[in-house]
């Protein structure tokens, strides 16, 4: 490669980086100001942020087709466009997460101690809908923010796990600005990003990504892990809650390193496939 070469290939390498850095300089300004302007209206905090995300992720759609428009990037690299089998994709990757959810409650219940639920009185089935909302439309404005436009454009540049990896520590950061501590994130979102992204590599789409974050924060907040009063009361009889807490975040990052590596095994499979399989005959004249 000469000096040309090289210079061409750094150019672009900026140019890429500029262009995701922008985008995300533009997924600030829309959350901050569909957040204050969702914050300012409405006093329950539910509908707030079910507000935030679905209009946060119109902007974030608006804004991924421009970025697309004025660089001039064929459509196929990145299709918002729901289809026939995004409903089937999603629910795919919702069950994935609900089912990985439970395995994570069964490890924690059998290394650390028993595990008992108790139902909540007054949440039922309309507080389980509009909670499910919720997680679906902040699930929606994440996807679209780091693993749509962003992920995307660094693939094509970087590859996949370097761009899987950059996605995932943006989507980290991001989190400082809703006030979480460095451990959780580098031990909750991070890892989470990672799987995410990584599933939206492998399927080439957001549809079992958003069904895959969706779920797992749906089924935490079912379960009464979360600071939200959920269907459920969670009850943890560990004798060392200590344990009971590293032994959870063990069979965390557990989980979701399989399932990572799990999708990124199948990317790997269908990407030899591709590189095989005959090209289509030429349609007859």
């Amino acid at each position: 490669m000469n000096d040309g070469q090289v210079k061409a290939v750094s150019k672009t390498g900026q140019g890429v980086i500029t262009s995701v850095l922008l985008f995300w300089f533009g997924y600030v300004a829309i959350t901050l100001v569909v957040g204050f302007a969702t914050a300012s209206t409405m006093s329950a905090e539910v509908w707030q942020l079910t507000a935030w995300g679905f209009i946060s992720s119109g902007g974030l759609v608006a804004l991924s087709r421009f970025r697309m428009r004025i660089e001039k990037q064929p459509r196929t690299t990145l299709d918002l466009t729901p289809r026939p089998s995004s409903l089937g994709r999603f629910s795919i990757g919702f069950l994935l997460g609900v089912g990985s959810f439970g395995v994570h409650i069964a490890i924690v219940a059998t290394f650390a101690g028993p595990i008992r639920f108790e139902w909540v009185p007054g949440v039922g089935a309309m507080a389980a809908a509009i909670y499910f909302a919720r997680f679906l439309s902040t699930a929606c404005m994440e996807e679209l923010g780091f693993r749509g436009y962003a992920l995307r454009r660094l693939t094509a540049r970087t590859g996949p796990w370097p761009a899987v990896c950059l996605t995932a520590v943006a989507f980290g950061l991001s989190h400082l600005s809703y006030g979480w501590d460095l451990r959780t994130i580098a031990l909750g979102v991070v890892p989470g990003g990672l799987l995410w992204g990584m599933s939206a590599i492998a399927t080439r789409g957001l549809a079992v990504p958003i069904g895959l974050h969706a779920a797992w924060n749906f089924a935490s907040w079912s379960a009464g892990s979360r600071a939200e009063t959920g269907l459920l009361r969670m009850i943890d009889e560990a004798a060392d809650l200590e344990q009971a807490r590293a032994i959870g975040t063990a069979s965390y990052l557990t989980i979701f390193g399989a399932l990572t590596v799990a999708f990124w095994f199948a990317h790997r499979r269908s990407t030899k496939r591709s590189a095989v399989s005959p090209a289509p005959p030429e349609p007859k004249r």
